[in-house]
């Protein structure tokens, strides 16, 4: 009897398919994420870590 661990079968995912444009093309320089990735002035941020550093960056909340 075959040992069905995910050994033999693998994990059913494959390697990221590499993109030259979209939005899979772009990824956060902070954490490595692909969604929600801001490109605007080159900061290459998604925005979670654009909240969190964006005052550093000389950024101002107005309201």
């Amino acid at each position: 009897m075959k040992d069905r661990s995910f050994g033999d079968r693998g994990t059913g995912f494959s390697e990221r398919k590499v993109k030259d444009f979209g939005r899979g093309s772009r990824w956060c320089k902070r954490c490595g994420c692909y969604t929600s990735c801001i490109k605007k002035y080159d900061l290459h941020l998604c925005r979670q870590c654009f909240r969190e550093v964006a005052n550093s960056l000389g950024f101002k909340k107005f309201r």
